[in-house]
């Protein structure tokens, strides 16, 4: 660990690093403010008090007063704005006639988070303009204001949003990038610790120095490494939990044996991808792409339920299904332990059916023709 000094900065630093950046770029947790461009063609109060509304919304601010669907477009084009609204002429005029008047939105969903929350704001302030016009022309009838309210929405939708009631980035995706990081530094110190005896050739020196039994000598070459990046997950979820508020409604004790077989199943995910392959150039290449799979498998950008049921069992290759899925059920839901038992036998799985073939690493250290592998 200390002669790679390059080595031991990769795995001390950069990680605590890559932590304050994503801390950074998450700052915010929610976007706001999110440029949008009005097309007024009509210029009539009601066409600007509708575009004010639009203004007001959390997420959304009226930036640009432009001239032409063209002009509207480019700006998409160019990133300036994420959405374009249109007035239509004779605005103000159809809705005083009591006509049907269609507001257009044109949204960049390139973004689907950013077009999300875009249409929901545009939607749901045009809505509550509509609904203040109705209640203002049966007022004018001699309708009572609550009768009035109760005729524009006869039917009225209650929303309550559960675990994630803010909407916020942070709770969203710092659970799942955070762990993603750590696991990608973990798998490869592991990989790159053991092939390193290989390479260098001092595998049986390596393995003499514990009495030739291979499961002691991998258990003390990893073990200053597991207690490294446990210090790691702990700055890691005290980030989350501390500094973001991300949600903890669960079993504390749960979730921390969660944290500790996470690293133990990446640590020996690393031992079983140096042991088959026997090289350490391509065993950090493989484990970096299957490190990197892993949060496309997790299931927390496209549900599993969602997905081919054969490609849904890919997931289960991954520790850090289980590990989130643990951590969604302890920290968001406050799901009965019970629940996450389950997934904790399966990331001991990970971690003991290495062990299985210690016998073949054992051959490696032996026999000289194994060594030297770039």
């Amino acid at each position: 660990m200390m002669r790679y000094k390059t080595f031991l900065f990769c795995i001390v630093m950069i990680p605590i690093l890559t932590f304050l950046f994503l801390s950074i770029v998450f700052y915010n947790g929610v976007p706001t403010h999110l440029p949008v461009a009005v097309l007024d063609q009509d210029q009539t109060p009601l066409s600007r008090q509708c575009s004010r509304m639009i203004d007001a919304a959390e997420h959304t601010a009226v930036r640009y007063q432009i001239s032409s669907i063209e002009e509207g477009r480019q700006m998409i084009k160019d990133g300036k704005v994420s959405a374009v609204v249109v007035f239509p002429l004779y605005f103000e005029r159809d809705i005083y006639a009591n006509r049907s008047v269609e507001v257009p939105i044109f949204v960049n969903g390139a973004n689907l988070l950013v077009s999300s929350l875009l249409q929901k704001d545009i939607k749901t302030a045009v809505l509550t303009f509509s609904t203040g016009v109705e209640i203002n022309k049966l007022t004018a009838t001699g309708k009572s204001e609550s009768e009035a309210y109760q005729l524009s929405m006869p039917i009225a939708l209650k929303q309550h949003i559960l675990f994630n009631p803010y909407i916020s980035y942070a709770y969203y995706l710092l659970p799942g990038f955070m762990p993603m990081m750590l696991l990608f530094f973990v798998i490869l110190a592991s990989v790159f610790s053991i092939g390193i005896e290989l390479k260098r050739g001092t595998a049986r020196y390596w393995l003499s120095a514990s009495g030739n039994h291979i499961l002691k000598a991998v258990t003390a070459k990893l073990l200053p490494y597991t207690f490294l990046f446990l210090a790691l997950d702990f700055l890691m979820n005290v980030v989350m939990f501390r500094f973001f508020g991300v949600p903890l409604q669960g079993n504390v004790p749960v979730l921390i044996i969660a944290n500790i077989l996470f690293v133990l199943a990446y640590q020996w995910m690393g031992v079983l991808f140096i042991l088959l392959f026997d090289n350490l150039r391509l065993a950090l290449s493989i484990a970096a792409g299957y490190s990197v799979l892993a949060f496309t498998f997790s299931g927390l950008t496209f549900p599993f339920i969602a997905m081919n049921p054969e490609v849904a069992l890919l997931g289960n290759l991954f520790p850090m299904t289980f590990y989130m899925n643990t951590f969604m059920d302890q920290a968001m839901r406050g799901a009965p332990v019970i629940h996450s038992v389950p997934y904790l036998l399966i990331l001991c799985l990970f971690i003991f059916i290495p062990m299985l073939f210690l016998k073949r690493l054992e051959k490696l250290c032996r026999y000289e023709k194994y060594w030297g592998k770039i």
